[in-house]
C-alpha cells in the first residue's frame, strides 16, 4: 500500500505545480488533494487491518482441520468398518503369501504340479 500512497504524493506534487503555473488557488488545490491522499491513507490501511483479520482466520481454519483430521482418523479405527478392513486386508494378505509360496514350490520342484495345491 506504500506504493500507492508514494503514487499519490507523487501526484500531488505533479498537481501543485501545474495549479501554479496556471495561477489557480494552490491553497485550496493542495487542501483538496491532502483530503484525498488521507482518505486513501485510512483505506489503505483499513485494507490492511483487514487482510491480517484475514490470515488470522485462515490459520485458525487450518487449526481446526488438524483437529477434526485426528479425531476423524480416531473415530474410523474404533469403528467396526475399519475393523472388517483390517480383517479382509489380512485375509488378501495371507492369500496372497500362499499363492507367493505355490508359485515358488513350483518354480524349485518341478515335479509338483500347481494344480496338486487346489486338492
Amino acid at each position: 500500500m506504500v506504493a500507492i500512497e508514494e503514487k499519490v504524493l507523487h501526484d500531488l506534487e505533479k498537481f501543485e505545480k501545474r495549479t501554479a503555473k496556471k495561477g489557480k488557488d494552490k491553497k485550496k488545490a493542495v487542501a483538496v488533494v491532502q483530503s484525498l491522499l488521507d482518505k486513501a491513507t485510512t483505506a489503505s490501511k483499513k485494507k490492511d487491518g483487514e487482510i491480517n483479520q484475514l490470515h488470522k482466520e485462515v490459520d485458525q481454519l487450518y487449526k481446526c482441520l488438524e483437529i477434526v483430521d485426528d479425531e476423524a482418523i480416531t473415530r474410523y479405527k474404533a469403528s467396526t468398518k475399519y475393523q472388517s478392513c483390517l480383517h479382509m486386508y489380512g485375509v488378501e494378505s495371507l492369500k496372497a503369501a500362499i499363492n507367493m509360496t505355490k508359485e515358488w514350490l513350483v518354480d524349485k520342484h518341478s515335479e509338483i504340479h500347481p494344480d496338486e495345491f487346489d486338492k
